[in-house]
């Protein structure tokens, strides 16, 4: 078995989520006497006669609704990156065997977002270096645990913030990324700022040598909701 740098690529394709913000605009009514205009809100003098107790003054709400769209950038075709499986993985460095670049991302809205992993399908356009034997297979899986990766062709990656810290191995299983699973979450980037994103993980060797893989997953973004 050889342990090589091998070149691999992070496609995604990408959800937007429509923040909708509502605004309601009060107009009060009475007596047509005296009416007057302020702020964009009618009022008029209401006269009423002691001995009466009370009268009903009708009032009518109308609601202006707008919507913004969310503004977040981010490289659109998403990024390759290498591993190198001869270095060893510890959970107090996650990207120890991999080498990818800063991915910034910016929150042009005036709201936080959320960026998560949709969706994640199968791997594609797996390339393996030409077989010696026919005694091992060549195969590729992305696997949701740490100790899932030994045999051959095996890998499990997270993608988080660059200054993230996992405090056990199965808060780093949390966020695998696997085929089939939904909802994973990325990072939280308040309003207007921008954060880094680093891809982390373990990768073991192809019995042959170097191999290549392309992961395909699905990131929304969304407003972040308030606890």
């Amino acid at each position: 078995m050889k342990n090589r740098k091998s070149a691999q690529r992070l496609v995604w394709g990408l959800a937007l989520c429509l923040l909708g913000q509502y605004g309601a605009v009060p107009v009060y009514g009475g007596e047509p006497a005296n009416r007057t205009q302020r702020n964009g809100v009618v009022t008029s003098d209401i006269e009423l006669d002691p001995n009466d107790g009370s009268i009903p003054v009708p009032v009518e709400m109308n609601a202006n609704i707008t919507a913004s769209l969310i503004s977040v950038s981010l490289p659109a075709d998403g990024f390759e990156f290498t591993v190198n499986p001869a270095q060893e993985f510890d959970i107090s460095r996650p990207s120890a065997q991999i080498t990818s670049p800063d991915v910034t991302v910016v929150n042009h809205s005036v709201v936080p977002v959320k960026l998560e992993i949709a969706s994640v399908p199968e791997v594609e356009d797996v390339k393996f270096s030409d077989k010696f034997s026919d005694y091992v297979e060549q195969s590729f899986q992305l696997v949701d645990r740490i100790s899932g990766v030994g045999p051959p062709g095996t890998a499990i990656l997270v993608l988080g913030t660059q200054d993230r810290q996992y405090g056990s191995s199965e808060d780093f299983e949390h966020y695998a990324i696997c085929p089939g699973r939904t909802g994973i979450f990325v990072a939280e980037i308040p309003a207007e700022q921008e954060t880094v994103i680093k891809l982390y993980g373990k990768v073991a060797p192809d019995f042959y040598g170097e191999y290549e893989f392309t992961v395909k997953p699905t990131l929304k973004i969304s407003a972040a909701r308030a606890d």
